[in-house]
């Protein structure tokens, strides 16, 4: 009985004991600062790469966005960056993350590129000399040209953005450069219609188009209201984009102007996603610009933004939903970044657990 009792104690204590000799090498490891970021990126990257080809059938999904840090109350924190400058409010960084998903499932795999931008830099994973003074557009292209040319992904990689993206400029550089793009669009841009041979705004056109295919039917909550079982419906026309690119600049006399330039033209799908209640109610409406083939349903990229919603989740799950990243007391911006990275290395572990558990269920 007490040998039992003494081997039971003496492998607690071995646990405790090397557990936490473990986190203490782990957090000397992190906290150094002559770890760069990159090297912190790199389980989380090979993971990535290898689960892309198990996990992926013909294609990737890498869906990006950006989500504001707020530490307006962290007053010791250094680099803090303003939204509203007015008022001084929302200070904070600026979280860049590109997520990839599963095609075949829908599953978050690895967050491939990170960056946290602060009062006077950027922090990276894949580059340390990243332009202050770029958009995030601008760096979209920079990192989607990294992810894709350094590693020889042989999925085809489908980049899935919000409506930031709608942009005629930043569509005409991935086509240059024939990368694959689905972009949520915004009513208010025209397009023309070859089938009508005229031009409308994307709304309207959305508007004039039936119900189009069943998808399926889920669970939606929309804002304020009880969730509700609805059924998804697709319908896509071909489209093309002949605007001007516009961008903002400062003239000659110190105002800002808008300065147009005209481009090739892009032929691409328009597809408009309706969520449709028990009532025939529209609760819901996405309108979609991809350049992805007419070999992919429009069903299936439908299927494919509603994935979208997994970097929506990540970041939840680093601020509100799991590591309460808002409430962090590190002082410096760099610490707070290879938090992010360790943080992010636990939820690819939590994601790959989760499909092993699933499939043993």
């Amino acid at each position: 009985m007490n040998s039992k009792v003494n081997a039971k104690s003496g492998i607690n204590l071995l646990i405790k004991t090397e557990g936490m000799s473990q986190i203490q090498a782990s957090w000397r490891f992190y906290n150094n600062e002559n770890v760069d970021f990159t090297s912190l990126n790199n389980p989380i990257l090979t993971h990535g790469l290898e689960e892309i080809e198990k996990q992926c059938d013909e294609y990737v999904l890498n869906a990006y966005d950006w989500s504001h840090l707020d530490y307006k109350h962290h007053h010791s924190k250094e680099g803090r960056v303003g939204k509203n400058k007015k008022t001084g409010q929302q200070l904070g960084y600026d979280h860049q993350s590109s997520l990839t998903i599963s095609d075949r499932t829908g599953e978050p795999i690895s967050p491939l590129a990170q960056n946290l931008k602060i009062e006077d830099k950027v922090l990276s994973t894949y580059n340390e000399n990243i332009d202050m003074n770029l958009t995030h557009l601008e760096e979209v292209i920079h990192r989607t040209k990294w992810i894709r040319e350094s590693f020889g992904i042989t999925k085809k990689v489908v980049d899935i953005i919000d409506r930031e993206a709608d942009s005629v400029a930043f569509m005409r550089e991935y086509e240059r450069n024939k990368w694959l793009y689905l972009i949520r669009a915004k009513n208010n841009h025209t397009v023309y219609v070859p089938k009508l041979d005229k031009d409308l705004k994307q709304g309207e056109l959305a508007d004039s188009l039936d119900k189009g295919e069943f998808v399926k039917s889920i669970e939606y909550r929309p804002k304020g209201k009880k969730r509700e079982q609805v059924k998804i419906y697709v319908n896509e026309v071909e489209i093309e984009l002949r605007r001007d690119a516009t961008k903002s600049i400062i003239n000659s006399k110190g105002n800002k102007a808008t300065e147009k330039t005209a481009g090739e033209h892009i032929k691409a799908r328009l597809v408009v996603e309706r969520l449709i209640n028990k009532q025939g109610e529209i609760v819901a409406q996405w309108i979609l610009l991809t350049n992805v083939s007419n070999s992919v349903s429009a069903e299936k990229i439908a299927t494919w933004y509603y994935y979208r919603w997994k970097i929506e989740s990540y970041f939840k799950l680093l601020k509100s939903a799991g590591f309460n990243l808002e409430k962090w007391q590190q002082k410096k911006a760099e610490a707070i970044f290879r938090r992010i990275l360790i943080c992010s290395h636990a939820s690819i572990l939590l994601w790959k657990l989760l499909i092993i558990t699933d499939c043993v269920g």
